[in-house]
């Protein structure tokens, strides 16, 4: 149902989008912001495309439906920037294949361990990220714009 891809530049405007969908606007990424983040020398994106629904138009391009950037450190550790799933396309495994091949790309980079940041307000996805091993390690008192705590988390691979 998905078909997953590395970014191309042409995909930026759709991405920002997203994030913007997925995320309250104190969290949600300015343009210079995200576009920083996918442009770093050692950083991944990788794009989720959804085939056009039946009936589209004929030669419709697929629609992107999420994406994940991650960074990676020399010390062997890679960041998860973002991981964005639009809300239609929630609870349909896209989210779980975004974050194992970010995680498959770290150990391609010779890496051992994936952290990331979460709201502590964002409960699904502290379910998601639990449900796939990563567990909590420290609190971040106002980490989102100085409004919002988040959490440390991280995975061994």
């Amino acid at each position: 149902m998905f078909h997953l891809r590395p970014y191309d530049k042409r995909d930026f405007d759709r991405l920002w989008k997203i994030d913007r969908l997925c995320f309250e606007p104190e969290i949600a990424f300015s343009r210079p912001e995200l576009s920083s983040y996918i442009a770093r020398r050692h950083s991944f994106t990788i794009v989720a495309e959804a085939a056009p629904s039946p009936g589209g138009k004929s030669g419709e391009r697929p629609f992107i439906a999420g994406f994940i950037t991650t960074e990676m450190a020399r010390n062997g550790i890679g960041h998860i920037i973002t991981i964005d799933v639009l809300a239609e396309h929630r609870r349909s495994g896209l989210g779980t294949q975004l974050l194992f091949a970010a995680e498959e790309q770290v150990r391609k980079l010779e890496g051992f361990m994936v952290v990331l940041e979460v709201a502590v307000n964002n409960a699904p996805a502290r379910a998601f990220y639990e449900r796939h091993g990563y567990k909590v390690v420290k609190s971040l008192p106002g980490y989102y714009n100085r409004k919002i705590d988040g959490l440390f988390l991280t995975k061994r691979l």
